[in-house]
């Protein structure tokens, strides 16, 4: 993939001019951070860069069924990197064409676009296609080049396909299979070769009743013949004041990561398996107050890394309450996380409050953590996060942002940032019909 360079990403505000009487919308978001960062051992950093992030979506262009949707970012670096790339990146999130039906709830779309059906969670240059059939059945499909997320040339494929069928009864049930194939989508570093990746799968929901919802899918690898997703939730609303639900997930890391383009980080050559499982309730007490209690047990087995192995337990409540017509938000809350070792076993407790009048904006945020076994000779870590803003006009809004932490990474870490909000809105005639 090539990097798209914005030299003025308002630049995409100039789009209304090439298209006559359609609706547009401009947005965007300019945002100046400046952070100090100490670490142990190694020189103090000054970090200051200025990102601009800008879109544009026009509808009603032609007969009135097509639309543009654009949306990108740019980068600068003011200061030291802010990554380990160059001083300034930019690049297109997604710029596509979309034609919709008036029959059926079809619609086909071309250019750059994300996809989310079924087993395929991507990001591709090509085209993509949906529509109703009779009887409650739906088909979609997609095809192109994926993009390659962290730009590298063995990450991701030369192309993809994939797409999803459906059933639907009412608001009962739905159940979907989908699929995918990326050519050379999987690079294994120890030998150099590309093989294919390919993922079939199946989701459910289910809504019998207000009270009960069900909804879930699994996937499985192909390419490398083994389950790489179980996951389900129950949803159970048995009065109007309380809720619970319940979950369960299993993931087989080497079939789940079987294509990353981040092998570094998620590891998947190590194999091993992640179970979990857990549960919330919530109970809206009273019109102010709501109180979530929470349970989750992981267990991981490793094949290499075996301090990670073996299970872990996070629970813990939290108090919310919302005041002056819900201008007003705030909330405590607790958590212990009982790890398989000291090493990943800590408290943690966060308070925060949130104010919004209309006009004007602000929150403030502190999280602290205290490990039971000292990491990098400190057991301690905290955060302090304050925000304020105003609404200038209803387009365009100001805002800051600055925070102060030490963690055993880092002995100082200061924060800050200066937000530039906006949002333009044109109603054209349309064409007519």
């Amino acid at each position: 993939m090539k990097t798209l360079r914005l030299p003025s990403a308002l630049a995409l505000l100039l789009i209304p001019a090439l298209v006559h009487a359609a609706d547009f919308e401009g947005y965007g978001t300019s945002i100046f951070r400046l952070e100090q960062k100490a670490a142990p051992g190694f020189d103090k950093k000054t970090i200051i860069p200025f990102t601009q992030f800008a879109g544009a979506d026009l509808d009603q262009i032609a007969d009135g069924n097509l639309s543009l949707h654009l949306y990108g970012w740019e980068r600068v670096d003011l200061g030291d990197r802010s990554t380990s790339e160059k001083n300034s990146d930019g690049d297109l999130s997604y710029g596509f064409l979309a034609y919709r039906f008036p029959k059926a709830n079809a619609e086909v779309k071309g250019g750059r676009f994300f996809v989310n059906q079924g087993v395929a969670s991507e990001q591709l240059d090509g085209v993509g296609a949906r529509t109703d059939l009779a009887g409650g059945f739906g088909v979609s499909a997609f095809g192109g080049a994926p993009v390659k997320l962290d730009r590298g040339s063995n990450t991701k494929g030369d192309f993809i396909a994939g797409g999803r069928g459906s059933y639907r009864y009412g608001n009962l049930l739905e159940v979907g299979f989908s699929g995918l194939h990326e050519t050379g989508g999987i690079f294994d570093p120890t030998t150099g070769v590309k093989r294919d990746r390919e993922l079939i799968g199946g989701d459910l929901w289910c809504g019998p009743s207000r009270f009960v919802e069900v909804n879930g899918h699994t996937y499985y690898d192909m390419s490398r013949e083994g389950v790489a997703e179980h996951s389900y939730q129950l949803l159970l609303r048995p009065f109007k004041t309380i809720g619970v639900s319940g979950l369960y997930n299993q993931a087989d890391l080497v079939h789940f990561y079987a294509g990353s383009n981040l092998r570094s980080l998620f590891n998947p050559d190590q194999g091993g398996m992640v179970r979990s499982y857990g549960g919330t309730v919530t109970w809206y007490a009273a019109a102010p107050l709501e109180l979530n209690a929470d349970y989750r047990h992981i267990h991981r087995s490793d094949n290499f890394e075996t301090e990670l192995n073996g299970g872990s337990d996070r629970f813990g409540a939290e108090a919310r309450i919302t005041a002056l017509d819900k201008k007003l938000r705030s909330g405590v809350s607790y958590h212990r996380v009982s790890g398989a070792t000291g090493f990943n076993s800590y408290h943690e407790g966060r308070g925060y409050v949130m104010y919004d009048s209309g006009r004007y904006i602000g929150s403030l945020d502190a999280i602290g953590q205290i490990y039971q076994t000292r990491i990098y000779n400190s057991k301690n870590a905290f955060e302090l996060i304050a925000s304020t803003g105003m609404r200038i006009m209803p387009q365009l809004t100001l805002s800051g942002e600055l925070s102060y932490g030490q963690n055993p990474r880092l002995a100082d870490d200061l924060k800050g940032l200066v937000r530039l909000t906006f949002n333009y809105v044109a109603q054209g005639k349309g064409a007519k019909k």
